[in-house]
């Protein structure tokens, strides 16, 4: 029951990211060509409907599926924040040592901010979601 909670929000967020973004614009206008194109060649408008329809679904899904590297790190910024034990140094251990030991000084500390700025927006992202979760008991 919690996981479908989760990944009801999760397509609602996609969904909202996607009307405030002119998505449907864009794709109005992307129909539009596309029958008008194929409507030249004799192929019957509510079929090109409906191919454009299975086009857009299947560019939906695929958007969704994927994991980015902002998933990984939320991942790891909530199993940080959801542990029982006060974390002194957060950023400490999200450092990503591969990356960092490499650095220069200069871009050492530019990491470090880049890395605080993420780790903050993701905790704000976990706190919304802990209260969405109060609110609606998924």
């Amino acid at each position: 029951m919690v996981q479908k909670c989760i990944k009801i929000r999760e397509y609602a967020k996609q969904a909202k990211k996607r009307l405030k973004s002119g998505y449907w614009n864009k794709v109005e206008v992307d129909r539009q060509k596309y029958i008008d194109k194929y409507y030249q060649e004799g192929d019957d408008v509510e079929q090109l409907n409906f191919m454009f329809q299975q086009i857009i679904a299947r560019e939906i899904n695929a958007v969704s599926k994927p994991r980015t590297k902002e998933d990984e790190f939320y991942k790891k910024v909530v199993k940080l924040l959801s542990e029982n034990e006060y974390v002194l140094n957060p950023i400490m251990r999200l450092i990503d040592h591969d990356i960092y030991d490499n650095l220069s000084d200069v871009a050492k500390q530019n990491y470090i901010y880049e890395l605080t700025d993420k780790y903050n927006e993701m905790k704000q992202r976990y706190e919304d979601e802990q209260k969405s979760k109060a609110v609606f008991n998924c």
